[in-house]
Order: structure tokens, then C-alpha cells, then sequence
């Protein structure tokens, strides 16, 4: 009676191995793999892990291990060409703020497993994308317009602010020297 938990090699004949058969002949080319992540657009806002490790204080080391461990989902790619977005960024954010509240790891897991990254970003308070540039118009003349860019966050310039009183100036002497 043959046993039951020894496999014939493939395009061997009948004759027993020890181990499992792979199904795969030599020279025949590898099974196609399923993509574990559906195909995305890229998000604009990509880190390497020694990025995310410089915003947080987490080592890339400890990084990897949140990985490993379920807290964070893996990287965009392999290697060293491997890239992170916000959602890693807030994820590790979230899990260094409960650390400090002596909460295990597995009740950080727990509590972030069924959270979104923009709930994350609204625990943290974080605003979920970067501000916009504001464009001030200024219209100079009916067929004429200056547009200038105001940065949130940035004091203001005061420099470019005279700047634009010395454009104002010339156009108003060349297009309306009577006044």
C-alpha cells in the first residue's frame, strides 16, 4: 500500500519524493502572481522610510517591524525604491501618540485596525492634504490683470509687496499719463 504523504516528482515517472510537488517543470516558466494591491493612481505625497523615519523618531528598523507586526500596511514596492504615503505617515503618527499612553502594541493595533487614514488624520488633527497657494488678482487696467501668489504659512513679503505698488505705478504713468 503506498503512503500518502509522498508525492511523485513531476515528469518523473512514478518515482516518490519526500516533499510536496510545486507543479512547475524545468525550464517552464514561474505561475503568474495576483497583484496584492489593486492598481492606484500615485499619491503626490510619497516618503522613503528614512523620511518617515526622520518626521517621526521612529527608527526604520522599528518601521519594518510594525510592518511585520500588522500596524502599518507595507510599503508601495521593493527594495530601496520602496515609498510610503500620508497614510503611513499619520498610521505611525497615531501609534508613537498611543505609545506615549502606555498602550501596548496589540491594543494600538486593535484601535487603529478599523480606522481610515482621514479618521486617523482627525484624531491627530492633522489636516489630511497640504494647504493651497492663494492667487490675489489684481486687475490694473480692463484688458490687464497682475496675479499674485500668497502662501499660507509664510509670513508675509513685504518686498514683494512693494514690488507690486512699483508695477501698479508704471503701468498706471504708461497707460494713463494724464492722471
Amino acid at each position: 500500500m503506498p503512503n500518502s504523504d509522498r508525492h511523485t516528482r513531476p515528469g518523473a515517472g512514478s518515482e516518490p519524493t519526500d516533499r510536496p510537488s510545486t507543479g512547475l517543470r524545468r525550464g517552464a516558466p514561474p505561475p503568474r502572481g495576483s497583484a496584492a494591491r489593486p492598481a492606484t493612481l500615485p499619491d503626490p505625497y510619497r516618503y522613503t522610510i528614512a523620511d518617515l523615519a526622520e518626521r517621526t523618531d521612529i527608527t526604520p528598523r522599528t518601521i519594518r517591524y510594525y510592518i511585520q507586526e500588522g500596524l502599518l500596511s507595507p510599503a508601495h514596492g521593493r527594495g530601496p525604491s520602496a515609498t510610503y504615503d500620508l497614510g503611513h505617515l499619520g498610521r505611525l503618527q497615531a501609534i508613537a501618540l498611543l505609545k506615549n499612553n502606555h498602550l501596548p502594541l496589540e491594543a494600538i493595533r486593535d484601535r487603529l485596525a478599523g480606522l481610515s487614514d482621514r479618521e486617523i488624520q482627525t484624531m491627530l488633527e492633522i489636516d489630511p492634504e497640504p494647504q493651497e497657494d492663494l492667487w490675489r488678482r489684481i486687475q490694473l487696467h480692463p484688458d490687464l490683470e497682475l496675479h499674485v501668489r500668497e502662501r499660507p504659512g509664510r509670513p508675509r513679503d513685504y518686498k514683494l509687496q512693494g514690488a507690486v505698488e512699483t508695477i501698479r505705478a508704471i503701468v498706471r504713468d504708461q497707460l494713463d499719463p494724464d492722471r
